[in-house]
């Protein structure tokens, strides 16, 4: 097993060094030439939290050795899902290193499919300010409208099938974003046009992404884009970018020069955007329904 995982290391670390490959722990499953560890996670529909995919996502953390990856992982995944008693609706999901290409193969033959990518961009730091027209921070007064463009943001990444906007999502929204709002921290911004609110920006500080920073090779201080969301009106005049250029801005001047971001794969839009501002593609979550 150790064999496995150390020539999985190799592999990965020579297609793309900013991938961190994490322990796997105990309660393992291995086959030839591969090793995973199972998990399953059930959220509660009605908890204060947006769900960005179903409600019961069963996850396979796996490594391949390098002897015919694509068939080392194909056989560990018939394994894995052949003792699922998964219910329907649920999801399965592979995270996998978005540059290390060979095993993929595997995954698109069992029907899996791109679902987010983890991109990330590493950028000098700065100590100097920023000022961008028609784009401020945002306050507690701006809760109502951040809420809506919040929602709108979740009923438009739904359409691309991998979750569904739940009964509870609006509360989840807000919430969420009360939360972010409140504190001193809170890296917020919106941008106007004519007077009214156009779109906005949430980036996890520092402290705040302590849950995504170690899936990148790089050391502290990560930050993390929590959502972007540009009014449909609003599109195709660099409200978007320049919400970004901002943040980049206001987190190099904190001394932060690595940020990661999710985006939906299947979004057309938002592949090339974030690849003009810089994010290429670190890990891949591929998924599927039972």
């Amino acid at each position: 097993m150790s064999d496995v995982i150390d020539c999985h290391r190799e592999r990965v670390r020579a297609a793309d060094p900013l991938v961190a490959v994490a322990d796997l722990g105990e309660d393992l499953i291995e086959t030839v030439n591969a090793v995973g560890a199972p998990s399953v996670t059930r959220a509660d529909p009605g908890a204060p939290s947006v769900r960005w995919g179903p409600l019961t996502t069963y996850s396979l953390h796996a490594r391949v050795a390098d002897d015919n990856p694509a068939y080392a992982l194909g056989g560990l995944l018939d394994r894995w899902i052949s003792t699922l008693d998964a219910e329907p609706g649920s999801g399965l999901v592979v995270n996998w290193p978005s540059r290390d290409a060979a095993p993929v193969a595997a995954l698109v033959r069992r029907g899996f499919a791109p679902r987010s990518v983890l991109g990330v961009r590493v950028g000098p730091a700065s100590a100097g300010g920023h000022s961008s027209p028609g784009i401020r921070r945002a306050t507690a007064d701006d809760l109502d409208a951040m809420c809506r463009l919040y929602v709108e943001l979740v009923d438009y990444e739904a359409q691309f099938g991998w979750f569904s906007v739940l009964p509870s999502t609006p509360s989840a929204a807000r919430a969420e974003l009360e939360e972010k709002l409140a504190r001193d921290d809170g890296w917020c911004w919106l941008a106007e046009s004519d007077g009214e609110v156009a779109g906005m920006l949430a980036v996890h500080h520092p402290d705040h992404s302590g849950w995504i920073a170690p899936a990148v090779q790089k050391p502290p201080p990560v930050a993390y884009v929590g959502s972007l969301y540009a009014r449909p009106v609003s599109r195709g005049r660099g409200i978007g970018a320049a919400l970004v250029a901002h943040a980049h801005a206001e987190a190099a001047a904190a001394g932060v020069e690595t940020m990661l971001v999710h985006y939906a794969a299947p979004n057309p839009l938002s592949v090339p955007f974030w690849s003009r501002q810089g994010y290429r593609p670190l890990v891949t979550t591929w998924g599927r329904f039972a």
